[in-house]
């Protein structure tokens, strides 16, 4: 009998360890001081940044045949939230996040309301992204959709592209 009941506590434990390990959530003004890069840029590096990520998906919903579509955006699976409301009629999604500088994981679901179900499209990147100082990262995408709104292609990437950051010192 005791055998029974110690294997009873054992899977309900697994099952409440496997709840808690889902995604965490955090806004874009506090993306800076909780998620911490996958992996460390060299060590002559400043931690002094302005906004340094810049992401923009573009054609996600519009008043007609897609109102009800949405995008999830994740950085090393910390769910973003947008630091303004973003409505289900947005055609246009921007975050602008300062991280520190190192290696990031970041990709975006992308929800198609069918009528009668959603169903969800990956946003990936080719490359991990790299968060340098004094340099932003912008990944653009525009969505190419169908008929009912769901995605046409079967693989979707962001476009990534790095820039110095420019200051308004003389």
């Amino acid at each position: 009998m005791n055998g029974r009941v110690f294997l009873l506590f054992a899977v309900i434990g697994m099952i409440f360890l496997m709840a808690c390990a889902g995604h965490r959530q955090v806004n874009s003004d506090d993306a800076y001081s909780v998620i911490s890069p996958m992996a460390d840029l060299p060590p002559d590096v400043s931690q002094h940044q302005p906004d340094n990520l810049y992401i923009k998906i573009n054609n996600v919903a519009n008043q007609s045949s897609s109102y009800k579509n949405y995008v999830e955006l994740y950085v090393n699976n910390y769910l973003i939230v947008p630091d303004r409301e973003i409505t289900n009629i947005k055609n246009n999604y921007i975050y602008k996040l300062r991280l520190q500088p190192g290696i990031y994981d970041i990709k975006a679901k992308y929800f198609a309301s069918t009528g009668w179900k959603v169903k969800s499209f990956a946003i990936e990147t080719k490359e991990k992204v790299k968060i340098f100082p004094q340099k932003k990262a912008i990944m653009k995408i525009y969505l190419k959709k169908n008929s009912w709104g769901g995605l046409k292609d079967k693989k979707n990437y962001f476009q990534i592209r790095y820039e110095k950051i420019k200051t308004n010192a003389k």
